[in-house]
This record gives C-alpha cells, structure tokens and sequence, in this order.
C-alpha cells in the first residue's frame, strides 16, 4: 500500500510541474530575456529556473508559483552575470561558451 502512495505523489508532482511549466514557462523566460538577451546564456538560466523548482519540489511554494519562479529566475540571472562579470575581469581576451554536451 505504501508503494502505491509513493507513485502517487511522484504521478502528482509530475503533473504539477508540466502545468507549471506549460503556464508559466513564457513570462518567465521573458523575465530572463530582459536582463541577458543573449539567447544561449538565457536558455541556459531558463533550464536551472525549471530544474531548481523541480528538484525542490516539496518547498516549491504551490500558493504563487509564477512569483516563485520569476524570483529563481531573477537570482539565477544575477547570479549568472555576476559569474560572467569576474570571468571578463580577471580572463580578458578569453571568451566563454555556453554549449550542451552531447551525450554518446
């Protein structure tokens, strides 16, 4: 019985976060297209905004998720700024390069 329950909150918090996403994924990337236009640094952010609440999934708050997430992503922004600005500062003439591995 308790095995049935365990899937029944994994089932549910799946759920929650596909509709979370599925609302509330525009407004916040637009929030992080504000402050970082450059595209793949903000697709970067976007992806570690929807990890976090997912992976903090029993705290996310449930009451005002689109708050809670343009908050993640404001911090994740700054954050990532702030990490570039000391990389421009102390690496001049390197460059940076946001990819994604391919998985082989």
């Amino acid at each position: 019985m308790k095995m049935d329950k365990i899937q029944e909150n994994k089932d549910n918090s799946s759920r929650l976060t596909t509709e979370i996403y599925d609302l509330y994924s525009p407004p916040v990337y637009g929030k992080i297209l504000s402050i970082v236009p450059e595209g793949p640094i903000a697709d970067t952010i976007f992806e570690k905004v929807f990890v976090s609440a997912y992976t903090n999934n029993k705290t996310f708050p449930i009451r005002s998720p689109l708050m809670s997430l343009i908050d993640i992503a404001h911090e994740k922004t700054h954050r990532t700024l702030k990490a570039l600005e000391i990389f421009n500062e102390c690496c001049s003439g390197a460059t940076i390069s946001i990819e994604k591995k391919s998985s082989t």
